[in-house]
């Protein structure tokens, strides 16, 4: 698969790639790893922004960024920075004007897979409350004065013992909405510490006579259990390959790990 690769101190001390997952003459979309911003925010400071950097190579004429042909670099959403997953990015002002317009008009679909416990046996859910800004914290909330239209509809897909593997759809993208509608369904997400409290999975959960090796023991995955798989085009006339995102690794094998031993002992 093709990548776009960024050297050290551009989003980390280490070099990073990422995979390139379509390249369409008006589009590309990249595999986003959890804990990079895409889009300057107060909530965002301090965390590496993968906007500014690819701006920084198309300025310094990347070779792998002018082989896209791009006139510019152009987002078309924003994927909130702790979620991993499919991102976009025009590659003209007139690509970004179609997809803003599709976007605004509710023509494209985003899936998410996330894993969640929860105590309903319900195996599909719907949230259409509205989310507004917090006033004084970082964070969003329900209000139905001053908050924006939204809906998520959740769907069960599988168990891993009190684990539970949803899938997550809306054509609306507000920040944190994800989060924020699966709390108010009962679902908590594991990883998520502002909207509720759900630790993260060890292996010595898991694995019946585990032996910790020296040193503190670090989470499969150390991040929000939550990414966005797929970006469907729903618009008119238009025949828009879709984006696919395999799951980050650390969020593969954490699935593999609950697969294998059923679930938390106990």
């Amino acid at each position: 698969m093709p990548f776009i690769s960024f050297p050290e101190r551009y989003l980390g001390e280490r070099p990073v790639k990422f995979p390139l997952l379509v390249d369409h003459s008006g589009y590309f979309a990249i595999n986003k790893p959890a804990g990079i911003a895409c889009f300057r925010h107060d909530w965002t400071l301090g965390k590496p922004d993968v906007s500014m950097a690819l701006r920084r190579e198309i300025l310094n004429e990347k070779p792998q960024l002018k082989a896209l042909g791009m006139e510019g670099l152009f987002r078309v959403y924003r994927l909130d920075a702790e979620l991993s997953g499919a991102l976009l990015y025009a590659k003209t002002e007139t690509w970004e004007e179609i997809l803003r317009n599709a976007f605004g008009s509710r023509q494209i679909v985003f899936r998410y897979h996330f894993l969640a416990t929860t105590e309903s046996e319900e195996r599909e859910r719907l949230c259409d409350l509205p989310l507004a800004t917090h006033s004084s914290q970082d964070q969003m909330l329900v209000s139905h004065k001053t908050g924006k239209k939204c809906e998520t509809r959740f769907q069960y897909l599988r168990s891993f013992g009190r684990y539970q593997l949803w899938e997550a759809e809306t054509s609306d993208f507000r920040m944190h909405q994800l989060r924020l509608h699966a709390v108010e369904r009962d679902l908590q997400i594991v990883g998520e510490t502002l909207y509720s409290q759900s630790d993260k999975i060890y292996l010595s959960m898991l694995k019946r006579g585990y032996r910790r090796s020296k040193g503190t023991e670090e989470p499969i995955y150390d991040h929000l259990c939550a990414h966005l798989v797929s970006v469907e085009f729903k618009i008119p006339d238009q025949e828009l390959p879709g984006v696919s995102a395999p799951l980050p690794k650390g969020f593969e094998t954490l699935l593999k790990n609950l697969d294998r031993y059923k679930g938390p002992r106990g």
